[in-house]
């Protein structure tokens, strides 16, 4: 029976799949031929969406791409078009009319005006006309006017004159170079640098500008009429209708360059883009997403035939169905009778067998049937008791060294205290963590770094009673339970005996080496009378043993405990500081030793709490560097900010070009897959020539190829290096020679007693000689008194910086101390 209907199936089948191939095969051809088509029309879409994203890109950031690129993406294009043709093609008469939809036509006029956007990409003068009158024109004009008031300022500084004449001359100078900042933002406004609407921009620019030309005029008629002073008397009287000529001809170049970047084609790519480029692809997009539609129309058509086709095999298919499961239940109903029932007797029979029933009987009609299923389940009965033994095993000890592990330590540390508790006994835990043992697993190797351990181990159980416990916790972390000891010394002597122990040198392979421990020990129920405390308690004063030198025992103590804790705090502080933005620049200024002028300030870091007082670098930097709580990227990026804003607005209202050095973290040095982070971040700031990074020498005795490789990239940068607390560390000199460093800071500690003792000062000025000699400038630190000024300019220190100057301050108390004090920078503007 069961073989009719299996070849009923298989004849059902046949027809079926007969049927479906004959009415369908045609259908499935057309609608793999169209999914083709619309594949290669899709892929002329993407072609044409990352051209025009290139093209939008490069009128963007000019020059900022390859034009072989953009070629390359065109002959992609060709490329696909042919496809797409050779496939719609293969349609016969639906694929003619679709044809028609294939803007091939259109190709060679898109090929020619890109030949054109790429000429007039490639050219400054091509794609902004308006530079060419800013160059030729402009330019020499107002550098003739500059150069003019530079020098007659220059005069009149030296002079000394306090008379209206000098301070007409500085007002001339300084009002031109307002004009030449307004000038720079309109043109930069013409371009939306600052503003989305550049029109509003240029016209506030152009009336600034007017109002800037006419002042300039009157100055200038006014110093033509001003008598100059005694020490100018030989001043060449035609100077000033000179520099009248020259503002009224830069006036007529600044309205024919205005004219210009009002017009339409003010930039010629953009316009041809407009014009032309954008409305071809626009074109042809429409038509082939008209043809796309098309394919997917008259594939729609195709499936829904063959969706019939499928409805009507499935009601066949139904039928069949029906037919199998009433097969399925004869056969269930069979099979219980005459297989399952006598299997679910054995089974249950087995069942009481395994709980320890003695008297169970398995049915002895079934038994022959079923012995070899029996057989099997005592088979399997035996050998999961086995492998439970051996989980039981791995699942409570260290399979390195055989040791109880952390959970069946904790089990047994739990059990001796509920003891020591009933019988008012003490209970001690050791921790002990091997010093510098990463280092031997880094030069030896793991295996070697292994057999090291298992040694330990056997030691380790050398020195204890054989009721008490050792155990690994991981790594080269062991703990040891001494159960009812009498008094603390015992404690003592354990872990002296271990110490004395581990410094017996370790033979593996055929050399010896030499190794220590640092244990920490906690007693209870003195220490704590909880399993998970008394460890804590003893891994921090195992990490109290190895701050005071390690290869040594400590016991916890409150105090102890309350530092942890207080560290524990500022920790958590930190991080929420970092999150919250809480850290902020206090900014010192640097001057010239010999003139007092600034000449930039050092940026330093405070923390300001969202409800507390000002905390100083002291009280936070060690515990930040400690615990590798280097700021994160957001905090780096804002305190740069508050870099970059004091900077323009110090370019702003002062004409100045502020340089300012800030601080590298070391982990941003020791770690290679952060310089891609720092070099990112220099790059965004407005003004990144004029930061300069300080390196203390101890970072870079970290990894000097790691340092190595990122001065390498700063260097490129252009951004200037200082050696920070220079003498402090080791290899100085050894730096000074390597590393590409502008100037070198002399550590406070150093200068603080050059008035006072004779060795820091003969020290300074051989550290002023010996940077001077590898063409570096110096910069002392921390100077407060005016016999550290003196003999500091006396030995030729290039800077200076300490309160004798001024302390470190907030940016708007930085603000007033600059519009009081005298700048050795020049301002940096030109027309």
């Amino acid at each position: 029976m069961a073989l009719i209907l299996i070849a009923v199936l298989i004849s059902i089948a046949w027809v079926g799949q007969k049927y479906v191939h004959e009415t369908s095969g045609e259908q499935i051809q057309r609608i793999a031929a169209r999914a083709l088509a619309e594949k290669e029309t899709g892929k002329l879409l993407q072609e044409l969406q990352e051209i025009q994203d290139w093209l939008g890109n490069q009128l963007i950031q000019p020059g900022s791409q390859s034009g072989s690129q953009l070629r390359s993406r065109i002959q992609n294009l060709e490329s696909h078009f042919s496809d797409l043709t050779e496939k719609i093609h293969g349609l016969n008469h639906e694929g003619q009319l679709l044809q028609e939809r294939i803007p091939v036509a259109k190709l060679s006029q898109f090929k020619s005006d890109i030949t054109a956007f790429l000429h007039i990409s490639s050219s400054n003068i091509l794609r902004f006309p308006g530079i060419y009158i800013m160059q030729t024109s402009m330019q020499p004009a107002s550098r003739a006017i500059l150069d003019a008031l530079d020098g007659v300022v220059r005069q009149t500084a030296q002079t000394k004159d306090k008379s209206g004449f000098t301070h007409l001359a500085y007002q001339a100078r300084h009002t031109w170079l307002r004009l030449l900042s307004e000038f720079h933002l309109l043109v930069a406004n013409r371009f939306s640098v600052f503003s989305d609407n550049p029109e509003a921009g240029l016209k506030s620019s152009a009336q600034n500008i007017g109002e800037y030309l006419q002042q300039m005029k009157q100055q200038l008629a006014l110093l033509q009429q001003a008598p100059p002073p005694r020490s100018l008397r030989d001043l060449d009287p035609a100077i000033w209708q000179r520099l009248q000529d020259n503002v009224e001809e830069w006036q007529r170049y600044y309205a024919d360059l205005l004219q210009s970047l009002h017009s339409e084609r003010w930039r010629e790519d953009m316009y041809l883009y407009k014009t032309s480029l954008q409305p071809q692809i626009r074109a042809m997009r429409a038509d082939l997403e008209q043809l796309q539609d098309n394919l997917v129309h008259q594939t729609s058509e195709d499936i829904t035939g063959l969706t019939n086709i499928a409805s009507r095999l499935s009601q066949t298919i139904f039928v069949l169905t029906l037919l199998g499961i009433l097969w399925i239940l004869f056969a269930y109903v069979y099979l219980r009778i005459r297989v399952i029932k006598p299997i679910a007797e054995t089974a249950h029979a087995l069942r009481q067998e395994a709980n320890g029933e003695s008297d169970v009987v398995i049915p002895q009609p079934k038994l022959a049937e079923t012995l070899d299923l029996v057989e099997a389940f005592s088979e399997m009965r035996r050998q999961v008791w086995k492998r439970q033994q051996g989980l039981d095993h791995l699942a409570h000890h260290d399979p390195l060294t055989q040791l109880p592990n952390r959970l069946l330590f904790m089990d047994r540390l739990e059990h001796a205290l509920s003891i020591a508790h009933r019988h008012k006994k003490m209970v001690a835990l050791l921790f002990l963590d091997l010093d510098n043992f990463k280092q031997i697993n880094d030069v030896l190797g793991h295996f070697a770094g292994d057999e090291l351990l298992i040694n330990v181990a056997i030691r380790l159980k050398k020195v204890i009673r054989n009721s008490d416990t050792v155990a690994r916790l991981g790594g080269d972390e062991f703990a040891i339970l001494l159960e009812d000891i009498g008094q603390k010394a015992f404690a003592r002597n354990v872990a002296q005996k271990i110490l004395e122990e581990l410094q017996l040198p370790f033979e593996i392979g055929s050399q010896q080496y030499h190794i220590s421990g640092s244990i920490g020990i906690s007693i209870a129920p003195y220490d704590d009378d909880q399993p998970e405390d008394l460890l804590r308690d003893a891994d921090s004063a195992m990490y109290e043993a190895k701050r005071r030198g390690k290869n040594n025992y400590h016991f916890f103590s409150s105090e102890l405990l309350q530092r942890v804790s207080r560290q524990l705090e500022l920790e958590h502080r930190l991080r929420d500081a970092v999150l919250k933005k809480e850290f902020l620049f206090h900014y010192q200024p640097i001057v010239a030793a010999d003139t007092g002028k600034l000449i930039g300030v050092e940026a330093l870091m405070r923390w300001q709490p969202e409800n507390g007082p000002l905390i100083y670098p002291d009280n936070f930097m060690e515990t930040m560097k400690s615990q590798n709580l280097d700021l994160s990227r957001k905090v780096t990026e804002h305190l740069f900010a508050q870099v970059d804003h004091l900077q323009g607005t110090v370019l702003n209202e002062y004409g100045i070009r502020l340089r300012v050095s800030i601080n590298m973290a070391p982990g941003a040095l020791r770690d290679p897959s952060r310089h891609s982070g720092v070099i990112t971040t220099l790059r965004r700031l407005k003004y990144p020539s004029l930061i300069t990074l300080e390196i203390t020498e101890d970072t870079l005795l970290e990894d000097l190829a790691t340092a190595r490789a990122l001065f390498s990239e700063l260097r490129q940068l252009g951004i200037p290096l200082v050696l920070d607390d220079f003498g402090t560390g080791q290899s100085s000199l050894n730096h000074l020679r390597t590393y590409p460093f502008d100037s070198i800071k002399i550590d406070r500690e150093f200068v603080r007693d050059i008035s006072s003792d004779e060795e820091d000062a003969i020290l300074v000025k051989a550290i002023t000689q010996l940077a001077h000699s590898f063409g570096m400038k110096v910069v002392a630190e921390g100077v407060e008194t005016e016999e550290q000024r003196a003999y500091l300019v006396n030995i030729g220190c290039d800077y200076l910086q300490g309160y004798i100057i001024s302390k470190p301050l907030p940016m708007e108390e930085l603000l007033g101390y600059l519009g009081t004090t005298e700048m050795s920078l020049p301002a940096r503007t030109g027309g």
